[in-house]
C-alpha cells in the first residue's frame, strides 16, 4: 500500500458493502472499528513488535522469499511488508464479534467466524471494486491485549481480523489459484 489521504467518512462508505451480510440466526454480531488516526501507529508498532519477537514466523517468511514459485515469493514479500510497514495503510478496519450467540457462544470457536466473515468478504469485494487495496489479516490475534486497550473493546467483544485499507502500491493483476478440478469434489471426496 502507498500512503494516501482517506477520511473516516470514506472508510465508512467502503464498509457499507460489508455490514449487510447474513449472520447466524440473523443476530448480526458483527461490529467494525475504523481507525484513521494515531491509533494506526500504535497498532502498527504492536504488529511490528509481534513480528520482531516471533522467530519462527520471520524464518518462514524469509525462507519463502527465495522460493522457486514466483507467486509464493511475491506473496511472502508482501507479507513481510505488511508486518513491517503496516502504518503505510491510511485506514485499519477491525471486524469484531459482539455478544456472539449463534451458532456458538464461544467467540474463539471457528464456528463463531461464520457470523462475521461473510461481512468481511463483502467488504473486501467492495474495496476492490472501488480500486482500493485491502487484505484480511489475522494480525489481531498476536496483539489482542493491545487492541482491547487501545480500542476500548468491551469484554464480550472479540476482534476477528485486522484489515489494512488503502491505495495499492502495484497493479492487482489476475490471481493465481489451483485448477478447479483440484479443489472441487462431486458427491464425495475423490482424493
Amino acid at each position: 500500500m502507498v500512503p494516501g489521504a482517506r477520511t473516516s467518512r470514506d472508510a465508512g462508505q467502503d464498509h457499507r458493502g460489508g455490514y449487510k451480510a447474513p449472520s447466524g440466526t440473523n443476530l448480526q454480531p458483527g461490529r467494525f472499528v475504523v481507525i484513521t488516526g494515531s491509533g494506526r501507529e500504535a497498532i502498527a508498532a504492536a504488529v511490528r513488535n509481534n513480528w520482531d519477537s516471533n522467530e519462527g514466523l520471520r524464518t518462514m517468511v524469509e525462507q519463502g522469499q527465495t522460493a522457486a514459485d514466483k507467486t509464493q515469493r511475491l506473496m511472502l514479500r508482501g507479507a513481510k511488508r505488511l508486518f513491517t510497514q503496516l502504518d503505510l495503510a491510511p485506514v485499519f478496519i477491525i471486524p469484531c464479534l459482539y455478544q456472539v450467540a449463534s451458532p456458538t457462544n464461544d467467540p474463539n470457536s471457528l464456528l463463531a467466524g461464520s457470523s462475521i466473515y461473510e461481512a468481511v468478504q463483502n467488504l473486501l469485494l467492495a474495496t476492490r471494486a472501488l480500486g482500493l487495496g485491502a487484505v484480511l489479516t489475522t494480525f489481531q490475534a498476536g496483539i489482542e491485549p493491545e487492541l482491547r486497550e487501545l480500542l476500548a473493546l468491551p469484554d464480550d467483544t472479540k476482534p476477528a481480523a485486522l484489515i489494512p485499507l488503502g491505495f495499492p502500491a502495484a497493479n492487482f493483476g489476475p490471481t493465481t489459484r489451483r485448477p478447479v478440478e483440484e479443489v472441487l469434489h462431486w458427491e464425495r471426496w475423490a482424493g
